[in-house]
């Protein structure tokens, strides 16, 4: 078997960056860029849209951080030999968090402004920014860099997400202080003690040696 060709899928608000921690020296590795969205779009019709390149690579593992995760749990769906890596997300609607459900079922964030968007993403990380240890304004910078029209979309449509992963083909390396995707309603993760959120880059060094260990089990090593 050769070995896994990685792809990442960030989380929203977030692009290649916020993998800058994550080091998988010895691994084709390959990170999908947002696709900008048809508004009618659902999260199934994207994820198909963002697995085209992992279509044609061998062996090929998802890494997804939290919305990346999400999608890359709705590919396990129509890609019957794709394996999966979870940081910081939720693999099935059942372990969605109170913000999710509540925007499910009240989805007013579709009627906000986009600047309302960006405001409220760089809100967020700032007051994240004790966890980012100084490293707050390279986070803020990449929701000021993200596309307005992807941003609503995603906001809008990851709440109405009601898929539900193959988990037979899913490893779900999830922090015990997350408040995004509370711990509490994960099932079956591998836990990350303390671990906010935003792991994959305050704690990379961790998160890295999770993901290795279960790149090793992935190839039988």
């Amino acid at each position: 078997m050769s070995k896994p060709h990685i792809f990442f899928i960030s989380g929203l608000g977030a692009d290649h960056r916020a993998f800058d921690r994550i080091n998988l020296d010895g691994y084709e590795q390959t990170h999908l860029p947002w696709i900008i969205p048809e508004w009618k779009d659902t999260m199934h019709t994207y994820a198909r849209k963002m697995a085209e390149p992992i279509l044609q690579a061998q062996n090929p593992v998802v890494i997804g951080l939290s919305l990346g995760g999400m999608l890359a749990s709705e590919m396990t769906t129509f890609m019957p030999e794709l394996q999966v890596i979870l940081v910081s997300s939720i693999k099935h609607h059942r372990e969605r968090s109170n913000i999710l459900r509540l925007g499910r079922v009240f989805p007013i964030q579709g009627l906000m402004p986009p600047n309302a968007m960006h405001r409220f993403s760089s809100f967020w990380k700032m007051a994240q920014k004790k966890r980012l240890q100084g490293d707050a304004d390279h986070m803020i910078q990449m929701f000021h860099d993200q596309n307005d029209k992807f941003l609503r979309w995603a906001i809008l449509h990851a709440p109405k997400w009601r898929g539900k992963g193959d988990e037979t083909r899913i490893a779900h390396i999830h922090g015990t202080a997350d408040r995004m995707f509370p711990y509490r309603r994960i099932q079956n993760a591998i836990p990350v003690e303390g671990g906010s959120h935003l792991m994959v880059y305050v704690q990379g060094e961790e998160v890295t040696r999770l993901i290795m260990k279960e790149l090793k089990r992935i190839e039988g090593v």
